[in-house]
This record gives structure tokens, C-alpha cells and sequence, in this order.
């Protein structure tokens, strides 16, 4: 039997009053103070999970009368590590940590490993927590939250808690013994620091991460999923074919939270398809996700711990649930949930969802989602129709109350020149409705019987004024009572591309022979003999079919080369009479004196023979 155990303090790690324990004992092996808590010499205590609890808590029954249930919640990281899993984790871990039945390794089972999130290197303390524990109880303690990844900033104090000397995993020879000089002899001097972030979010993250370790909230991982993709739907990440925009959701997570903060967590989403823990967090569990990840992503979606279970078995809908508010001012249920119709769509450009509202009342609008508060729930987007009862009250309004159309709109809530224009339809409905036929059908029957073979064209230039009385006031019997629209039957007739070739060829020739005629020389190229015979687009695309055009055309073309030796030719012949220069030959022949040097050697031989 032990002659003595330690007091346990708040919130302090069975680790640490094992620790404690040794150190009082005066024990010199670890294993006899491993025989005196537990019966047994070898034992490996770990400071988050550790195990062989009902031997501890049989042993110190006379010095403590907790149950196992409050040494799990509040002095191990028994829930912190499993609130987020199945109960078949849950059991197993219940098992291992207090029978030590089982193989597989706790840290694997929980999900520590797998997530790529290291737990600290040293055990942490608050200095503030530290001063007050020597002046109340001469010693000091490992406190549970203090040591979890996810907690950076004492939550009774608000300090930023620091590194102590002492590793967070000892060699089985030796405990962490929490003291005055193990906690100060460095950290005071070297104060931890942090990338640039908010304070508050730090502090928040940290109390969750408290609530979780002593508050078994009996999550399973069916139900974070339901109830992740009810947020998601809400913050309008779900498309309508309940895909998750996992692009956006990134690059908004990480805007949330900034890259610093999420570095410090250790959670940056990133990694090729299916290693990135927000996707694989946000699509069916198949395995288990570290706690901070959990607590990030409650976070991002508003909620706490506390809260986020009542999104469980809710409606995704991002407009919420209905009934939906009515708002068509003309009504007396205005503002008030009446309308249960509604259609969801997506928005082509934004892709974000769209509803339109159907009351009974005739009023439909829409506007674009998803509704973030109870204010969006009271927008509108477009009003599609204003129904009967609206337009009631507006001729009421105009008619009856003699109201200005000013009035009439800050009434109704539309703007002044939507009044207007429904008024004006109004009118011309009612002129539309005052209509009677009277003998006007009669007179169009008469028309169409003295003009059997003239169509409805024909016989509305015969008569134009009886035709708009129609055609305003009764278009429906118009359209039925008139001749029906003969469609031409187009004939497909094959063209004979032999004929068509020849044919071009002589007109070719002909237009070519009065180019050459003109007083001053042009350009011969296919262009300019499709322009003259009319047939551009046919020599631009049918060069195939026109074998004979086509190597006429091209044998008669000339180059630039050529067309400007025809006109120095012709300018030669022009200036005969005057004394012959290169440069006066070539400005009578338009050439530009970039062409001067290449054509001379040309000029002078011409001009020679010439002369």
C-alpha cells in the first residue's frame, strides 16, 4: 500500500503528478516507482495518453477520490484526441489507456501521425501560471492544454506561453520534473516569438483547443461530415451538383487566416489531389484528422465547438430554410414567410447560386446568394413580376388616391420610372381591351376575297389603315385570318464549271485587251481583271474549278518589276522631245526614288536604244 500520493492540482498532467511523486519518493530507479503506482516495473508513461490507469487509480483510492472519468478529461489529452473520431477509436483508445490491451500505438490510431502536425519539442509554460504556483504552493505543475499543438497563448492569463528545458518525450530512465530552474534559466532571456498575427485569433484557437481537451463532446465522423458540408453549402461553396469549389475554398481559407498563422499551426493546405487534409477533410472521412485541423475549419466557418453541432440534420439550402418572406409591398402579408415555392440556379459568371421566390400573391423575384445574415433575407435582386395584387394597388394609388408618381413609387419601393411605365401599359392594356371589332374583320375578310392571290403584305399596302387596327388591337385573329406565307422552293441546280470557265476566259480577254488600251499604263493582275468583269469573289475561291481563267490570268499578270519597265516605256515615248534624264524619266513614271538606283542601268539602256 502507498504511504502517500501527491495532491493533483487543476488542470495538471497525470505525467506530471507522477512526476512529482518520484520526486518526493526519494525513489531512486524508475521502476520502483513504476511498482509502487502500478504494480509493475516496466511501464513507459507517456504524458498525453498515458495507459494502465486502473492499476494507478486502485492504488491512490485512499488519497484521491476522482473517478476515471475526470482523470480522462481533465488530466490526460484522452478527448483531445478523440472527440473528432469514431467511437470504434474511441473505445480502443479507452482500452489501451486503461487495461494497456492492444498493439497498435496510440499516436497512429488517433490520427497524430498521419496528420503531419509535430507536437512540441519541450513541455511549455506560462510564466505568469508559474510565478503564482511557487508563491501559493512552493512547486509548480505541467498543465494539460499547455502542451497541445493547437495552444500557443495561456488562456487564464493571456501571456504567450514559452519552452521550458525539459523535453516533452523523456527517455524511460528519467521524468520532467517541472521547477523554478528548469522553467526560466533560458526562456526568460529568450522570450518566444511569433510571425505578425491577430492575437485574438491565437487566444480563440487556444480556448477551443481547452474545451475539446476537457469536454468529451461526442463527435463521430459521420456527423462532422454532414455537418461540413451543411456549412459549406451555406457559405455557398457547394455547386448545385454537390461538388465542393475546392479552388476557392483554399484560397479563401488562407486569406482567412493568413500563410504565418497557418504555418504556426503546422496546417497550410497544400500537396497534390488527395494529400491536401482540406479537401480530404471536406469529402467522406476515411480516416482521422488531427485536431487543430478540425478546430481551423470550425473556425473558418463561424462556429465554435460549442455551437457547430446544431448545423447537424439542417438544410443546405444557402437561402436557408423556408418559409421565405414575401416582398411585395402592395400585400398585406408583406415581410412575413408565406412563400414555400422556390428555384435554385447558378450564376454563369460568379457561379454563385440563385433564387427566385413564387408567392401566391403574383410577386416573384430573385436575387443571388447565399444568405450570410438575416438582412440579405429581406433583398431583392430583380423583381421577374409584380402579379395582380401590385398592379391593383398601383392603379388604386394613381387613380383613386390621386397620388404622384413620386408617391406612388415610395410606396410601392420601386423606382419612379418603373411606375410609369406600368401605368402606361396599364393604358394601353385597358385602350386594348375597350377594342370592339365592329365591322373591321368583316372589312379585312371582304379584302382578302378581292384579293385572293396578294399575300399579307400585299394586302396591308392595299389597305394600311384597316391592318394597324388589326394589328394593335386584335393581332391574334389577324395572324389567323391571313393569307399563309408561301415559301419559294429553292431549286438546286448543279453549275456546269466547264461552261462558267469558259465563259470567264472570254471575259478575261475582253477586259484585259481595253486595260491595254488605256492612255496611261496599269497593272495587269488578277484582282484588278476580276474587279472589271464583276467576278472577285469567284477567282478568290474557285481557283480550282477554273483551270483555263486561271492560267490565262496568270500568264497575262505582271509583276511590280515588269509593270514599272511598261511605264518607263511609256514615259520615254511621253518626253521624246526633251532631253532624257534618269531622274525626270522616273518622276513622269511615278517611281519612287527608292527605285532609282536599281532601274538606272535599265533607263540608260532603254534610252540608248530608244535614241
Amino acid at each position: 500500500m502507498l504511504a502517500f500520493f501527491p495532491r493533483i492540482y487543476e488542470n495538471e498532467l497525470l505525467y506530471s503528478v507522477i512526476s512529482r511523486y518520484h520526486y518526493f519518493s526519494g525513489n531512486l530507479n524508475i521502476k520502483d516507482t513504476t511498482r509502487d503506482l502500478f504494480g509493475k516495473g516496466k511501464l513507459n508513461i507517456i504524458p498525453d495518453l498515458p495507459t494502465d490507469l486502473n492499476a494507478l487509480i486502485e492504488r491512490v483510492q485512499h488519497f484521491s477520490d476522482k473517478r476515471l472519468i475526470d482523470w480522462l478529461d481533465q488530466h490526460t489529452l484522452y478527448n483531445y484526441y478523440t472527440n473528432f473520431t469514431n467511437l470504434k477509436v474511441k473505445k480502443h483508445v479507452l482500452e489501451r489507456m486503461t487495461e494497456s490491451t492492444g498493439k497498435h500505438s496510440l499516436h497512429h490510431i488517433t490520427g497524430q501521425v498521419a496528420g503531419n502536425v509535430k507536437e512540441h519539442v519541450y513541455f511549455r509554460y506560462c510564466p505568469v501560471c508559474l510565478k503564482n504556483d511557487i508563491e501559493v504552493y512552493g512547486e509548480t505543475y505541467w498543465r494539460t492544454y499547455h502542451q497541445l499543438p493547437s495552444v500557443f497563448v495561456c488562456i487564464e492569463h493571456s501571456t504567450f506561453l514559452r519552452n521550458s528545458n525539459m523535453s516533452y518525450r523523456q527517455r524511460k530512465s528519467s521524468f520532467a520534473q517541472p521547477s523554478l530552474m528548469n522553467c526560466t534559466s533560458i526562456n526568460d532571456s529568450n522570450p518566444v516569438t511569433f510571425p505578425k498575427m491577430s492575437f485574438e485569433l491565437l487566444l480563440k484557437i487556444s480556448m477551443e483547443s481547452y474545451k475539446i481537451t476537457v469536454t468529451d463532446y461526442k463527435f463521430n465522423q459521420g456527423m462532422l461530415f454532414e455537418i461540413y458540408r451543411y456549412l459549406l453549402g451555406l457559405k455557398g461553396y457547394k455547386n448545385l451538383n454537390e461538388t465542393i469549389n475546392q479552388d476557392k475554398l483554399r484560397e479563401d481559407f488562407i486569406l482567412f487566416y493568413g500563410k504565418d498563422y497557418l504555418r504556426l499551426m503546422q496546417s497550410i493546405p497544400c500537396g497534390v489531389e488527395g494529400k491536401c487534409w482540406l479537401k480530404s477533410i471536406t469529402r467522406k472521412h476515411r480516416k482521422s484528422f488531427h485536431p487543430v485541423r478540425h478546430l481551423l475549419l470550425i473556425n473558418f466557418f463561424g462556429e465554435s465547438v460549442d455551437t457547430v453541432r446544431y448545423c447537424l440534420n439542417k438544410n443546405d439550402n444557402p437561402f436557408g430554410e423556408g418559409p421565405y418572406l414575401c416582398l411585395n409591398p402592395a400585400a398585406y402579408h408583406y415581410q412575413k414567410p408565406v412563400i414555400t415555392e422556390l428555384k435554385i440556379s447558378r450564376c454563369l459568371t460568379t457561379k454563385k447560386p440563385i433564387a427566385t421566390f413564387y408567392c401566391t400573391c403574383g410577386f416573384i423575384y430573385s436575387r443571388k446568394g447565399p444568405d450570410i445574415d438575416q438582412k440579405d433575407k429581406q433583398k431583392i435582386g430583380r423583381i421577374k413580376q409584380f402579379g395582380d395584387l401590385w398592379m391593383k394597388k398601383l392603379h388604386y394609388l394613381v387613380y383613386e388616391e390621386r397620388l404622384s408618381y413620386r408617391a406612388c413609387a415610395k410606396l410601392l419601393k420601386v423606382d419612379t420610372n418603373t411606375v410609369i411605365k406600368y401605368i402606361k401599359n396599364q393604358g394601353r392594356q385597358n385602350k386594348k381591351n375597350d377594342y370592339l371589332p365592329s365591322n373591321n374583320r368583316e372589312q379585312w375578310l371582304l379584302l382578302r376575297n378581292k384579293y385572293p392571290s396578294l399575300s399579307k403584305t400585299e394586302l396591308r399596302k392595299v389597305n394600311p389603315a384597316l391592318y394597324m387596327v388589326l394589328y394593335r388591337n386584335d393581332k391574334e385573329w389577324l395572324n389567323d385570318n391571313s393569307p399563309v406565307i408561301q415559301r419559294r422552293k429553292v431549286h438546286d441546280e448543279r453549275v456546269d464549271w466547264s461552261m462558267r470557265d469558259y465563259e470567264l476566259l472570254n471575259e478575261a480577254k475582253k477586259a484585259v485587251q481595253e486595260l491595254m488600251k488605256s492612255k496611261k499604263p496599269v497593272r495587269i493582275t488578277k484582282s484588278l481583271i476580276g474587279k472589271r468583269i464583276k467576278r472577285t469573289t469567284l477567282l478568290e475561291k474557285k481557283i480550282t474549278k477554273l483551270p483555263l481563267t486561271m492560267h490565262y490570268i496568270n500568264s497575262i499578270s505582271e509583276s511590280v518589276e515588269e509593270y514599272q519597265k511598261k511605264r518607263i516605256k511609256w514615259a520615254v515615248k511621253q518626253l521624246e522631245k526633251e532631253e532624257l534624264t534618269v531622274s525626270k524619266i522616273c518622276r513622269k513614271a511615278g517611281i519612287k526614288k527608292c527605285y532609282y538606283q536599281d532601274l538606272k542601268e535599265y533607263i540608260n539602256k532603254y534610252i540608248n536604244e530608244h535614241q
